[in-house]
């Protein structure tokens, strides 16, 4: 009886308490749902945009990390839950942070708070724009944290946080579930518009993958929790500004006494995003789940760059390639000098070339002057000192030197420094590649002067090549084996009879093609075996037509209106274009020059037609057109070229114009994790009229046939109409044309503000036919033309490989080896990442490369931790289940 009347008591007080404490919440207008909140601090890293890079990481290092080390120092006799913990990305802490440039004593600082859980490193390396990447390098990303959990002993993190950048391709589900992550927390910029998704939901991925995820419409969130949080946990994500450091012990107990009046009741945890994910997740709760992708709204500044943004387009596959083939080579008896360390280099600058900073703050450049305002204003950088030693702050004493908005050479080298880290990774794989590729020839059984044609891909191809002693000609290899290669000497290297003419019209084995020479490109391409005309008769375009755009303020106005949430101010700054002259000054210019020269040349490999603009209208030097079309493969290349474009500040952007016949078209688009269809797929408050492809891009009618496209160089594309300076919630495109971006200079905060030199870019269309199986003709089309044949010469006596070789291969047609070689993850034995493209749900067979001898193949997720019971190698080769869109990694031994 007396425990009874004692269990009573006590459920009297508590229920009382509980009464209480929830009266207090009702009172403060709290959430009653909510129980406990996650204090997380952070900071938003910006790799430059403040700075030059090399001054933010040595504030990382020195500043910042004192000032979060006396915070954490002061703080550390307090209870756990009230402890500060300093959350930072994967690639600060372990590559500048932790890194050779800091001094022993405060790294020994350092390592004890990461010991002890105060300085805490989350799963991603920094923010980036995600879809502008492929994925072996987004897999490599992940490593940086998991390194410094490794050394030292603390589990993997299980949560990742990215900020500003408003919307993210849905590889993102895919690649932390499959890495074993479990939470994502995204946060916008205060004055972008952004995905509009639950406050905390579950998204999914295309391959199936499911992460929670929270997002708000800025950096973090209130310590307050939200009228409509629908769990117990809580995360009130405390972010300070860009680099800004933590917060001071002072600004901390500010926040303690606020929730403290605000919050009763409540219990409040300082801690990490892990600590949140771990309590949420604790509760199993019932929430909404989203399937879709996030085009990025601020994808345009891919092209601010076109010349660099070709050259990671080009590079970033090959880094897969130079890891497969070395390995292979190795394999096959030849030796060779290890790779892993210089290729670990090249995934990193390629990151940091994709992180989302590219440059400083166009406030410290030319951001408001026009005419001829902004071309004084370089001028004058140009005859500002040199910094001795890169030093800048010697400077200030100058009369070059504002020191309100820092040095003009400065900012515009802020500017060659983000173009470098791409520089950097295409030297480093170029260079190795290109020495593998000619050893490969020296090792092969030809005599005398030879190449080797190589193919990255596992699945056998065929393709045109050009001669590499003979520039400008041309010849076609049939069916090299996956992963392999195929030899010639160079007497076998025939092109055949050249002859040459300037018709506008002609026919090839697969095509009757019409030119038109006052819009530079195709107006009839007729496909001879079903007599289907492939252009849009009715369109104002051609195809392979240049389009270039110079846009008023009655664009730039309009974008702004719709786009931006802060409407003057910095919001203003970033987003719109200040100072631009009136429209009535400058109006509204849709371009391409009315007048081209045509020459043809007619071998047994191809028929290519070159087009040259006769006048330019000041806009560049000069453009070229060249048209190819193979005679062993149904498709036209089209490739542009620009001689000396102008420089000009004033808004515009470059076209090549794709108008295809196709009736009711539906859209596929091969994005990084999976393909969509723009209708359907796209998440509201995302980039619909401009977004990167992994591959490209298909149009189809009722009975699948249609057209398709891909493009080697150029990844961003608009649908049904040009898509600069625009932004919708709901837009469709019901057009069958495809819009391929060249340049713009659509940014106006740390972008490059115009463009100018001469470069290239090439686009690849071919027909579908009828009852095509539109995924996987993307997705093949699309990798072969992304990773052409390759190839590599050598002279001298004959080696010991047979002339043929197959390497690796894969039993469908579709799945991608992004990963062959050294494990990053230091799994001993050899790292084999696979990775499905096509949409296929089976089996898939994997056949080894003969001259190494596996014994098992050992599931592992993207971090290298074991995920299944290892598979018995037979035969030199294993099978296992593959899911549409899913990685697989194996470690072999």
């Amino acid at each position: 009886m007396k425990i009874k009347k004692l269990l009573y008591s006590l459920f009297v007080v508590l229920f009382g308490f509980a009464a209480n404490a929830q009266q207090a919440v009702e009172k403060k207008n709290i959430n009653p749902k909510v129980t406990d909140i996650w204090v997380v601090f952070k900071t938003h890293f910006d790799l430059g945009f403040t700075d030059l890079p090399e001054n933010v990481f040595k504030r990382y290092r020195e500043e910042m990390m004192d000032n979060a080390l006396t915070v954490i120092e002061k703080s550390r006799t307090q209870p756990k839950e009230k402890r500060f913990a300093w959350t930072v990305p994967g690639w600060p802490l372990q590559a500048q942070i932790l890194g050779p440039l800091q001094t022993p004593e405060r790294k020994a600082r350092i390592e004890k708070a990461i010991k002890e859980g105060t300085i805490v490193v989350h799963a991603l390396p920094f923010t980036m724009h995600t879809e502008s990447l492929d994925y072996e390098d987004l897999v490599r990303g992940v490593g940086f944290s998991s390194a410094v959990a490794r050394k030292y002993g603390l589990p993997l993190p299980i949560s990742a946080k990215m900020t500003d950048v408003p919307s993210h391709s849905w590889i993102l589900p895919t690649l932390l579930k499959n890495a074993g992550i479990q939470f994502l927390q995204l946060g916008c910029n205060p004055a972008s518009q952004y995905p509009r998704f639950p406050e905390l939901f579950w998204w999914e991925g295309a391959d199936g993958s499911k992460v929670l995820c929270n997002y708000t419409p800025l950096y973090g969130s209130d310590i307050k929790p939200t009228p409509n949080w629908p769990c117990k946990n809580y995360l009130a994500m405390q972010m300070t500004g860009d680099n800004h450091g933590p917060p001071t012990s002072a600004e901390i107990d500010k926040l303690l006494a606020y929730a403290a009046k605000e919050l009763p009741g409540v219990k409040i945890h300082f801690g990490t995003l892990d600590d949140f994910a771990k309590a949420v997740l604790a509760e199993k709760p019932d929430l909404p789940t989203v399937k879709g992708d996030c085009p990025d709204t601020w994808i345009h500044g891919l092209q601010s760059n076109p010349q660099e943004t070709k050259m990671a387009r080009n590079i970033r596959p090959l880094e897969s390639t130079l890891d497969g083939l070395h390995t292979q080579m190795e394999s096959w008896g030849i030796p060779l000098a290890p790779v892993a360390a210089k290729l670990a280099k090249a995934y990193e600058q390629s990151l940091l070339y994709a992180e989302h900073t590219w440059g400083m703050n166009a406030e410290f450049g030319p951001r408001y002057s026009y005419g001829d305002a902004w071309k004084r204003w370089m001028d004058e950088a140009a005859a500002e000192p040199l910094p001795e030693n890169g030093n800048y702050a010697a400077l200030k004493n100058s009369d070059a030197y504002n020191t309100a908005t820092g040095s003009k050479r400065k900012w515009l080298r802020s500017y060659d420094d983000k173009r470098q880290y791409i520089r950097n990774t295409n030297e480093i794989v170029s260079k190795e590649l290109h020495t593998d590729l000619d050893l490969l020839a020296a090792a092969v059984n030809k005599q005398g002067k030879r190449m080797v044609v190589y193919n990255p891909l596992p699945w056998k191809r065929s393709g045109m090549i050009e001669n590499p002693w003979e520039k400008g000609k041309y010849f076609y290899v049939n069916e090299v084996a996956a992963s392999g290669y195929t030899s010639f000497a160079f007497n076998e290297l025939k092109e055949g009879i050249i002859t040459t003419d300037e018709a506008t019209s002609f026919s090839t084995p697969y095509f009757k093609v019409v030119f038109d020479l006052k819009k530079g490109g195709i107006t009839s391409l007729i496909e001879k075996s079903t007599g289907r005309e492939l252009v849009d008769q009715s369109s104002r375009y051609a195809i392979g037509q240049f389009l270039h755009e110079r846009f008023s303020t009655n664009e730039v106005d309009r974008f702004f209106n719709a786009y931006s949430r802060v409407k003057d101010g910095w919001g203003l700054n970033d987003f719109g274009k200040p100072g631009m002259p009136k429209a009535s000054e400058i109006p509204y210019l849709a371009f391409t020059p009315n007048a081209w020269k045509i020459a043809v040349t007619h071998t047994n490999v191809a028929d290519i037609a070159a087009l040259t603009a006769v006048t330019t209208d000041g806009f560049a030097k000069g453009y070229t057109l060249k048209f190819t079309f193979p005679r062993n493969a149904v498709y036209v290349d089209v490739e542009w070229a620009v001689d000396s474009k102008t420089s000009d500040k004033q808004a515009e952007g470059g076209w090549l114009c794709f108008p295809f016949n196709v009736e009711k078209p539906k859209f596929t688009v091969g994005r990084l994790g999976g393909p969509i269809d723009p209708a359907i797929d796209i998440i509201p408050g995302t980039n619909r009229y401009l977004m990167a492809a992994a591959t490209g891009v298909a149009i189809t009618q009722a009975n699948k046939s249609g057209m398709a496209l891909a493009s080697a160089d150029a990844p961003l594309l608009s649908l049904g109409e040009p898509g600069l300076w625009k932004y919708s919630m709901d837009y469709v495109p019901t057009i069958a044309s495809v819009f391929v971006n060249l340049y713009n200079n659509m940014w106006n905060t740390n972008f490059a503000l115009w463009q100018e030199g001469s470069w290239s870019e090439s686009v690849r269309i071919w027909p579908l036919n009828k009852g095509t199986h539109t995924v996987n003709n993307l997705t093949q089309n699309g990798w072969e033309t992304r990773l052409p044949l390759l190839t590599g010469v050598a002279e001298g006596e004959a080696g010991k490989l047979p002339a043929r070789k197959t390497g690796i291969s894969v039993s469908r047609v579709g799945v991608l080896i992004t990963a062959f070689g050294e494990d990053p993850d230091n799994n001993k034995g050899t790292l084999l990442r696979l990775w499905e493209q096509a949409g296929n749900n089976d089996m898939v067979s994997v056949t080894l490369p003969v001259g190494k001898t596996f014994r098992k193949a050992t599931p592992v997720n993207l971090r290298g931790e074991i995920s299944g019971k290892p598979i018995k190698v037979v035969k030199d080769g294993f099978v296992f289940d593959l899911g549409a869109y899913a990685p697989a990694s194996f470690i072999l031994q």
